[in-house]
C-alpha cells in the first residue's frame, strides 16, 4: 500500500467552498472533455498569437538592466521544450531541482510562500530516467520538503502509459515530471472560495520556482494542463473528493541543438 503523507478524514473537501468545486469540476478533463480541448486548440492555431497589449496615453519610463550577466543569461536559456534527450538525472539534479520547495529548518514554514502558511500541495515526482538512485529508477516519489527527500510510493508506468495520463504525444520521455497535487481543506476551511485563488497561486509559485531551477541547470521544461484528473489521482491513489490534480511540470536535459 502506498504511503501518503495526507492525512486521513472523513469530512467533505469541498464543504467549506462548493463553488470553488463546481469551478474545478468544469475545468476537470475526461476523455469526452479532452477532445472538446483539442478542437479548441485547433481552432486556435489559426488565430494570431498572443493577447492585445493595453494602450496608455502616457510614455514608458526606461528601466535598468538591474541584474547581473548571469542572471540574465539563465533567464534568456529558458525555453518551454516538449522533445528531451541527453543523460538521466542524477541525485545531485534533483537536489537542486527541488531545493526551492524544501522546509526553512523551523518546519514550520517552507521557502515559497503560502496562504496563511497551510500548504496545501504536495510534490510527486514520475523519475523516468533516474540514474546513481537504484531505489528511485523507475518510481514515482513523494517529496518530503522537511527532509529534503525522496519517498518511492509506487512504481513508474512506462512512458506511453504515462504520456496518456498527461495528455500528450512525446515519443521521448523527460528525465521526470513534477505532479503538484493538493489537499484543499485546510485552504478553504480559512478563506472560504477565495482560498481557491491562494492556491493556485501557490502552484503558479512553484512552476515559476521550478522553472527557473531547470533553467539555471540547462535543462528544459514544460508545464502540462492536458492531464487526465481522474488517471492522475489514481495512478497515485488519492480519492478525488479530497484531492486535486493541480499541474504537471515535465523536464530533463535539453536536446543538442535546441535554441536557447
Amino acid at each position: 500500500m502506498p504511503f501518503h503523507p495526507f492525512p486521513p478524514a472523513d469530512d467533505d473537501a469541498w464543504s467549506d467552498a462548493p463553488l470553488f468545486h463546481l469551478f474545478w469540476q468544469n475545468g476537470d478533463l475526461n476523455p469526452s472533455r479532452a477532445v472538446q480541448m483539442g478542437q479548441r486548440i485547433a481552432r486556435d492555431a489559426v488565430r494570431p498569437s498572443g493577447t492585445p497589449q493595453p494602450m496608455h496615453g502616457a510614455a514608458g519610463w526606461p528601466l535598468p538592466e538591474a541584474v547581473d550577466d548571469h542572471e540574465a543569461a539563465v533567464w534568456r536559456q529558458r525555453a518551454s521544450v516538449r522533445t528531451f534527450a541527453g543523460p538521466p538525472a542524477t541525485p545531485q539534479d534533483l537536489g537542486r531541482l527541488l531545493y526551492p520547495l524544501r522546509a526553512r529548518p523551523d518546519g514550520q514554514t517552507r521557502l515559497l510562500p503560502s496562504g496563511g502558511a497551510k500548504y496545501p500541495l504536495q510534490v510527486y515526482v514520475a523519475l523516468c530516467r533516474v540514474a546513481g538512485a537504484p531505489g528511485l529508477e523507475r518510481q514515482i516519489a513523494w517529496y518530503d520538503c522537511a527532509r529534503h527527500s525522496l519517498a518511492p510510493v509506487c512504481s513508474c508506468p512506462p512512458w506511453q502509459t504515462l504520456a496518456a495520463a498527461l495528455g500528450v504525444d512525446w515519443p521521448h520521455e523527460p528525465a521526470a515530471v513534477i505532479f503538484l497535487m493538493a489537499d484543499p481543506r485546510p485552504m478553504l476551511a480559512k478563506y472560504g472560495e477565495r482560498g481557491g485563488r491562494f492556491l493556485l497561486m501557490e502552484a503558479g509559485i512553484y512552476l515559476g520556482a521550478l522553472s527557473y531551477q531547470v533553467a539555471q541547470a540547462g535543462w528544459a521544461g514544460c508545464a502540462i494542463g492536458s492531464f487526465h484528473d481522474d488517471r492522475l489521482l489514481a495512478l497515485l491513489g488519492l480519492q478525488a473528493r479530497r484531492h486535486l490534480a493541480v499541474a504537471a511540470y515535465a523536464c530533463g536535459p535539453r536536446p543538442s541543438g535546441t535554441a536557447r
